[in-house]
């Protein structure tokens, strides 16, 4: 089956209801294509081989008795490196962490597990999830499946590598600031940040509340699929909001009709963007309109929340790393030992000031979606770049070089639900993203609308590799 990389989780599952295709021979046609392909895009800390076949057997001998235990069941998947995995290391991207294995599951690869999906290993990012880009100084720089000279994005860079080279159908990510919906966007697949709390999520993220967990999957569906199973309950993260035994995918076909689709190009603060990704976002207009949706061009009442973000960012990786013994710590990389000597310069009332102002931005968002259903943004203001950079040459001007990411992180700070989908192609083969965020705990409807779109793009998630 030559499309095998490719399938989506109802085409697997057809194929294997029909036997046209068994778990195992699907996992062996994945690892071959990883064995042929990896070294070019470096997408795993660690491809535990063993552990897959033997879940690739027992999803067989499953789907040959007629008893399946779900959407997943033989599916291949991988999680990052932050999400931990019983008797694998919790690296974190980072030399500094122990590579001893560790003893607990993550919920969202547990629930997968216990869903039948076959774990294929975990995922590079960079060092703890800081930046926007995978260049770890345990793994290196991940690069992009579309041009393997250019970064895959961060901090799921990994994860989103490994979905759009076909090495599987989908993978689990977290997002803090934009970590699934940027590298999504970079490498032509689909990131998904859930409402804050709507995944459960143990231990807890180093980012706080900023952090979630989520899927990428190469189309929509497949999005919400995962998505519905890994936002099941656990006990472990008592904070979690309650689950939706419902399903967030189960009106994807509902489409935008009358929905009211406010377009910002700029949010009113990004000081560049790309001129490709500037043209491919100015033809959104018509194809709302042709999908019935009510549009218009509004950036909401907001200033940049970078420094915001910069700040609960710093505090969290402070209290996080506060007991780390000296000589692991002599280990972390100088971008990490920056954060934390960023971090120890501020004072509670830098925390605090940051913690009200994003209530604030909470507020002005709300009072935005009193007016408007959905937001939509490019996901990022330029293609990939040189993967041995950590930003575009042409922001290199701007004294915050993440002026390239000014959509995602504003997201983080609301909880709100935000999607990235490939929205074209530049002239050079690279992929651009659509980002749409709806208010906090409408998901369903970003899915909705994600899907509609979608299906007018066209888009074939399909790189040159």
């Amino acid at each position: 089956m030559s499309d095998l990389p490719f399938l989506s989780l109802a085409q697997l599952a057809h194929a294997f209801e029909r036997k046209e295709i068994s778990p195992v021979e699907a996992l062996e046609s994945q690892l071959a294509r990883i064995a042929a392909l990896n070294e070019r895009i470096n997408a795993f800390t660690i491809l535990d081989e063993d552990r897959a076949r033997a879940a690739a057997r027992a999803s067989e001998s499953r789907w040959q008795r007629g008893a399946p235990l779900g959407p997943l069941d033989g599916v291949p998947f991988t999680a990052k490196d932050n999400l931990m995995v019983a008797g694998l290391p919790h690296r974190r991207g980072s030399r500094a962490m122990p590579a001893d294995p560790v003893a607990d599951t993550a919920p969202a690869v547990l629930r997968c597990q216990e869903g039948g999906a076959v774990l294929l290993g975990l995922t590079t990012m960079p060092e703890l999830g800081a930046g926007p880009v995978t260049i770890s100084p345990l793994t290196g720089a991940t690069t992009n499946p579309w041009d393997t000279a250019k970064q895959a994005g961060g901090s799921s860079g990994g994860g989103a590598a490994s979905v759009s080279a076909g090495f599987c159908p989908f993978a689990l990510g977290s997002d803090a600031g934009g970590s699934l919906r940027i590298p999504a966007a970079l490498t032509g697949v689909v990131g998904f940040k859930a409402t804050g709390g709507l995944v459960p999520m143990y231990p807890p993220n180093v980012a706080g509340g900023l952090s979630c967990v989520g899927p990428l999957a190469r189309n929509v569906r497949d999005t919400a699929t995962v998505l519905d199973i890994i936002a099941r309950p656990d006990p472990r993260d008592a904070m979690s909001l309650p689950w939706r035994p419902d399903g967030l995918g189960a009106d994807l076909e509902r489409g935008l009709r009358g929905k009211r689709v406010a377009l910002s190009l700029t949010l009113g603060y990004a000081p560049r963007v790309d001129a490709e990704i500037a043209q491919a976002f100015g033809q959104m207009g018509r194809r709302l309109a042709d999908l019935g949706a009510i549009v218009e061009e509004a950036d909401p009442d907001i200033d940049n929340p970078i420094d915001d973000y910069l700040v609960l960012l710093q505090a969290g990786y402070r209290y996080a790393l506060q007991h780390m013994p000296a000589e692991r710590r002599a280990l972390l990389s100088p971008v990490m030992a920056g954060i934390l000597e960023d971090g120890a310069g501020l004072a509670l009332e830098d925390y605090m000031g940051a913690q009200a102002r994003c209530q604030d931005l909470a507020r002005r968002l709300h009072a935005f979606h009193q007016r408007f259903d959905l937001l939509l943004t490019p996901t990022v203001a330029a293609p990939a770049f040189d993967a041995n950079l950590s930003y575009p040459k042409e922001f290199e001007e701007f004294p915050n070089r993440r002026a390239w990411t000014p959509y995602t992180s504003l997201f983080n700070l609301t909880q709100q639900p935000a999607i990235s989908i490939p929205m074209g192609l530049t002239a050079a083969g690279l992929p651009m993203g659509l980002h749409i965020a709806a208010p906090r705990g409408h998901d369903a409807q970003v899915l909705q609308a994600a899907h509609a779109l979608e299906a007018v793009l066209g888009f074939e998630a399909r790189p040159p590799i």
